[in-house]
């Protein structure tokens, strides 16, 4: 297992996990130091083997404890997409909800290998996923409209 930080220009960094197996399941907590102090945050990592169309997906299951829900954007048929914002940056993002008792786990994850192999500057990208006990939550980067 390796992992890669991506620092952005916005003083945040992500921290993407390769190479993970079932086996790598558990707590993991990420300690960021400088001379002003350190911060830490522990999340719960749950590994599922790869879907029917080979696609790896971490879900995650503590959503409510790094994201607060801010307003509902839309809704579709199998899912609602709500403004969140992340606790501590206050980053705002999109999170989809999608109803598990509508749409299953392989159809899900397909649209997630879609939006893995669509990647472009000018496409939402995918930031992070969560199961709970009714939902996938896909978190999405927020679209933001611009002249063009």
């Amino acid at each position: 297992m390796d992992a890669i930080v991506f620092p952005s220009d916005l003083g945040e960094a992500s921290l993407k996990i390769i190479g993970v197996t079932a086996e790598d399941d558990g707590i993991y907590t990420c300690i960021a130091a400088n001379d002003m102090g350190s911060v830490s945050s522990s999340t719960s990592l749950r590994v599922l083997g790869p879907g029917s169309d080979g696609i790896m997906v971490i879900w995650k299951d503590n959503f409510d404890s790094l994201y607060s829900e801010v307003a509902e954007l839309g809704r579709g048929r199998f899912s609602v997409v709500k403004k969140c914002d992340q606790k501590g940056t206050k980053r705002a993002v999109a999170t989809k909800f999608v109803n598990k008792k509508l749409m299953k786990r392989d159809q899900v994850t397909h649209e997630l290998g879609v939006m893995q192999n669509l990647q472009h500057p000018q496409l939402i990208g995918l930031l992070d996923t969560f199961e709970t006990s009714t939902n996938y939550i896909l978190v999405l980067e927020m679209c933001v409209a611009s002249n063009i």
